[in-house]
């Protein structure tokens, strides 16, 4: 029933108007306060997987950790409190938040409806059992937990897609056509993705002045995919019609004209720098010259949108900017979490994690 009643509020056209919510507003940097630090993520680094699930039970992670200890170890109780915790967080969020607010809420939060769909396509398309594509959903958005199981028991492509209650399938038919061509899943992954940002950008415009920054975030984290989309596939040999297609948002600018139209990743990459991203990717582009790895380039970029993040929450203290940079940060941290546990268990090299951190 929420979802529906989100989805008719999304239809309506009129302004939404956001007043103080300064009991939201402090419970919110209460719940940021218990963010991991940089100090937090050098410690971890140095622990054993059972060390690290031990840390974590003295942290904001505790009822997850002690809930699922006997069942689970090792990285997959890691993972499996992440994604408890992330929905905990999400949900005491909304219900702490009046019903403008929560609407806000749910707009961003659509991201993870979308990353849930990924999640069982994927899940689908690698013949992954259904119980472990279900330990990683994290239904704090607008569809239930009993529908994504629901969707999850689906037997195909075809049928998850024509079931998703937010997206009419007419929306994604095309490239739910190119799948059945080169079995590729990127082209409906990208259709969804396109379909969030579209959304909620066009509720955001319904938030004129506090909705302001929180737009600007966003048409920055779609400005930063264009480019890592762009760099990613140039460095797999695509043409300019072929990379094209897989832009979220199509930006009209010279400046992305000009990344398009380069004929190899170095003359991207000198574009870049000539930039406003110059400062921000200089170090990752040397590090690119040396091992032809596009890893400290995106690090570096998810880096600078947690600082824009960050800059929501310090900045606007009393505003809805602390929620929408709270949320975004403690998905990072969850990001962040997975890759170590992830790295822990294949014993990769410390450094190597380290880098894959955005921190």
């Amino acid at each position: 029933m929420k979802t529906l009643m989100f989805q008719e509020e999304k239809k309506k056209k009129g302004k939404i108007r956001l007043v103080a919510y300064p009991y939201t507003y402090v419970r919110t940097t209460v719940m940021r306060s218990l963010l991991l630090k940089k100090e937090d993520y050098d410690k971890i680094m140095k622990m054993s997987l059972s060390e690290i699930a031990n840390l974590l039970q003295e942290s904001d992670y505790k009822d997850e950790i002690n809930e699922l200890a006997a069942k689970y170890s090792g990285a997959e109780l890691v993972e499996r409190a992440l994604s408890k915790n992330l929905a905990r967080r999400f949900k005491k969020l909304k219900r702490i938040s009046p019903y403008e607010l929560n609407l806000l809420i749910s707009a961003y939060l659509n991201r993870e409806d979308i990353f849930n769909i990924k999640t069982i396509l994927r899940g689908k398309y690698t013949n992954t059992d259904d119980s472990e594509t279900e330990s990683l959903l994290i239904p704090v958005g607008t569809l239930s937990k009993r529908y994504l199981a629901e969707l999850l028991k689906k037997k195909t492509i075809e049928e998850i897609l024509k079931n998703i209650q937010i997206i009419d399938f007419r929306h994604i038919a095309k490239a739910y056509d190119s799948f059945k061509k080169n079995n590729m899943l990127i082209e409906i992954e990208n259709a969804l993705d396109r379909h969030y940002y579209n959304e909620t950008l066009n509720f955001v415009s319904r938030i004129p002045k506090q909705g302001a920054l929180f737009k600007e975030f966003l048409e920055a984290e779609i400005e930063v995919l264009n480019i890592l989309t762009i760099l990613r596939l140039k460095k797999e040999n695509l043409s300019k019609d072929e990379i094209e297609k897989y832009i979220f948002v199509k930006n009209k600018t010279a400046f992305f004209g000009e990344l398009l139209k380069s004929r190899s990743i170095e003359e991207i990459l000198s574009a870049l720098e000539k930039s406003k991203y110059g400062r921000i990717i200089r170090d990752a582009i040397k590090k690119f010259n040396e091992s032809r790895s596009l890893i400290p380039i995106e690090m570096s970029l998810y880096r600078y949108l947690l600082g824009k993040s960050m800059l929501l929450q310090h900045q606007h203290p009393l505003s809805v900017d602390i929620i929408l940079g709270y949320m975004f940060a403690k998905e990072i941290e969850a990001r962040n979490l997975r890759v170590i546990a992830k790295g822990k268990q294949l014993s990769l090299p410390n450094e190597f994690i380290e880098s894959q951190l955005v921190v």
